[in-house]
């Protein structure tokens, strides 16, 4: 750091100057600004600055070049970002981390604890206790976070119950996995993770995706690494590194320079980690296998279409999603009773089985996860195909994903949400899409349950998708990175608001 005292009169030339700022009656500059100050005649031109010596820390042998050169990198800051790509080993660089300190706290998604953290620990780490923090009751979490242990790992439920009790356990690195859990600076989650800037002195995250909508979203993520990166206002944040629609005020926009100095900014205490760029990894093949509905979904389809029209102009976007949900619905070939739980489920004659037939036919002996949408979905699929369904009732979870690694299961069905992150399916390489979710982060993060470090075959996915319907605007979506409701939102809203 540069500590200056800067005279009135020039103190316009230093308000470019990405991470200044002034305490105790002196300006305190970044070691990147010294050619601007130099520029500026505010330092001497001789003055240069020596770079702290990294340490060479002693790495797992089994890391990859990468992953070392980030480790390494990490521990020496004592405080990071890893923002990598799934499939290209956070969890086993996040492992490498904690077991260089004494007492690590690792908050992460229930559905990675066991088989992500705990698992790959006592593979690669057997050497290090870990534990998994989970209870059914408070008293259970808190004996979990009172065994002399390396690694306490929880879910960020157990985060909100726990806070006190870890406020004073004396952790000295805390990991935030899948940290787009804090995208939001308004959220719960966010303001309770940020309360051990103080108390943690080694922190953390590590996500694939930090800002699945837009780049503000990395700003609560970085002030829990270290919170003069951007600084603690966020809307001076915004003010500095984004431009505001004056069309739309709640619209943040950057441009080409805005996204120049936001990103020498952001990179001085963090990493992004493109999976091209640092695994050979085999090819990813998509197929789309189209049907038709059959007459009572076209007529069910139809009628709800008819519906969306006449309505739209009275329904809010929550109300119109719903909708859309009906929508596929129909096109899997059945309908959720509108208002009795208790009332059974509308069922339709569907080609949609049909053609998953015939692709599970054309795989073979082949192991294939089939992602689906709706519990109905799963639980029905699963037993007229002889497969596993896991939903989020589904009990003794941890050993269906082992057995399914294991070869013991060869069709799984779920849904994107319960094993969208964190696992590793190297054991297969097909991927059957039965229905899709609106979410490109799902979408994608399924794909890469697959093709992850470790595979060497090429991987398929099959999209089953009808034609004339809902799942086409879907698909494009998820290939341009839109939001398929915004977009149908518009669309229907024209025809119905301007008519030809």
């Amino acid at each position: 750091m540069i500590e200056l005292t800067i005279p009135v009169e020039q103190i316009p030339y230093i308000r470019t100057i990405e991470g200044r700022k002034f305490k105790d009656g002196k300006w305190i500059f970044p070691d990147h600004a010294l050619p601007t100050l130099q520029k500026y005649g505010l330092v001497a031109e001789n003055v240069s600055i020596e770079k702290p010596k990294k340490i060479e820390y002693e790495l797992s042998s089994f890391l990859r070049g990468y992953q070392k050169d980030i480790v390494n990198e990490a521990l020496n800051t004592g405080c990071y970002g890893i923002f990598a790509d799934t499939g290209t080993g956070k969890t086993v660089m996040g492992l490498e981390v904690a077991s260089h300190y004494n007492k690590t706290l690792v908050l992460c998604p229930l559905s990675v604890i066991e088989t992500a953290w705990v698992d790959d620990c006592n593979k690669f780490y057997p050497e290090k206790k870990i534990i998994n923090c989970w209870s059914n009751s408070r008293d259970g979490r808190i004996d979990a976070l009172n065994e002399d242990v390396d690694i306490y790992v929880m879910n960020y439920e157990s985060y909100k119950i726990l806070k006190n009790e870890i406020r004073v356990a004396g952790f000295d690195c805390m990991i935030v996995d899948e940290s787009s859990c804090m995208k939001n600076m308004g959220s719960q989650i966010t303001s309770m993770v940020l309360e051990m800037i103080s108390i943690i002195p080694h922190r953390f995250v590590l996500s694939g995706c930090p800002c699945p909508n837009f780049n503000g979203e990395i700003f609560p993520q970085m002030k829990f690494v270290n919170n003069e990166i951007f600084g603690n206002n966020y809307y001076g944040f915004l003010a500095r590194y984004f431009h505001q629609d004056m069309a739309n005020p709640h619209v943040w926009f950057q441009t080409d320079e805005d996204k120049e100095r936001y990103n020498l900014r952001l990179g001085e205490q963090s990493i992004f980690l493109k999976k091209e760029d640092c695994v050979d990894l085999p090819d990813k093949i998509f197929q789309v296998r189209r049907f038709d509905l059959s007459k009572e979904q076209r007529k069910y389809y139809d009628e709800m279409i008819n519906d969306i029209q006449s309505h739209i102009n009275e329904w809010s976007k929550f109300e119109f999603t719903a909708k859309l949900m009906k929508l596929r619905e129909i096109v899997s070939g059945f309908v959720y009773p509108k208002v009795n739980k208790g009332a059974e489920i509308v069922k339709m004659l569907s080609n949609k089985t049909a053609i998953l037939s015939e692709v599970l036919n054309e795989i073979g002996d082949k192991q294939v996860i089939i992602w689906c949408q709706f519990q109905y979905e799963i639980d029905s699929l699963a037993e007229q195909f002889g497969g596993v369904g896991l939903t989020s009732k589904t009990k003794g979870r941890d050993d269906i994903i082992r057995d399914f690694r294991n070869g013991k299961i060869k069709y799984l069905f779920t849904h994107p949400q319960l094993l969208g992150k964190g696992l590793t399916f190297v054991n297969c390489t097909y991927n059957v899409y039965y229905s899709l979710s609106f979410s490109y982060e799902e979408f994608k993060q399924s794909q890469d349950r697959i093709h992850r470090i470790g595979q060497t075959n090429k991987c398929t996915y099959i999209i089953l998708q009808a034609r004339e319907t809902i799942d086409e605007k879907i698909y494009d979506c998820l290939q341009r990175k839109k939001s398929a409701v915004d977009e149908l939102y518009n669309e229907i809203g024209l025809k119905i608001n301007n008519p030809k």
